[in-house]
């Protein structure tokens, strides 16, 4: 089967919007209203993100290098998508948009209901970066879309390059270089670990 092509493109989205306003929560889930990012971030205030993890037909995973310009994480390879949350949005929305913003992947109504997930139970991710000013704390859903051989459009805004790697691989890279990886990235392979046991 032909590789899918990996391109790249202007999709007029900054990496990073600090205008972005998010629906905000107490630590125990209970909704508080909504929140500049840039405030949520400085103050700890809990909102919402979804994952996504993009398998080809031939079982590798889709990973992407962040842009750059990021606050949290440049430069680090993640998952296939780690998008926030707009207010009022559904995780599953959010998964949807965020592969279609991040990644050109516009999903057709047979891969939408091919989407499986939550795969996890949802759960929280705290993130602190003291010399940056963040503490970024998040309610996560994971998501999960198996057999896309379509092509790759990415937002060159957001992500720097992508690639797809076998699950065998990506444990590998992540145990001999670790900071190569985003730390959330690591978690959800590693301390979750919910593809032990999966065809590598």
């Amino acid at each position: 089967m032909a590789q899918a092509a990996l391109l790249s493109r202007d999709a007029g989205v900054t990496a990073e919007s600090e205008g972005e306003v998010f629906d905000t929560y107490a630590e125990d889930g209970t909704p508080l209203g909504r929140e500049l990012r840039s405030v949520c971030h400085a103050q700890g205030i809990w909102h919402r993100a979804v994952y996504a993890f993009l398998f080809n037909g031939a079982g590798e995973l889709l990973i992407q290098r962040r842009s750059l310009n990021k606050k949290v994480a440049p430069g680090q390879w993640d998952l296939s998508v780690a998008e926030h949350l707009s207010p009022g949005e559904s995780y599953a929305a959010g998964v949807v948009r965020g592969l279609e913003e991040e990644l050109g992947v516009a999903l057709t109504q047979e891969q939408r209901a091919a989407l499986k997930g939550p795969i996890t139970p949802r759960h929280k991710r705290r993130l602190l970066i003291p010399d940056k000013g963040i503490q970024d704390n998040e309610f996560i859903e994971v998501y999960r879309l198996d057999g896309y051989d379509g092509p790759i459009a990415f937002n060159h805004q957001e992500v720097v390059e992508c690639r797809w790697a076998s699950l065998e691989q990506l444990r590998s890279d992540m145990a001999s270089r670790p900071d190569d990886f985003t730390v959330w990235f690591r978690e959800e392979l590693t301390g979750l670990d919910f593809f032990a046991g999966e065809r590598q």
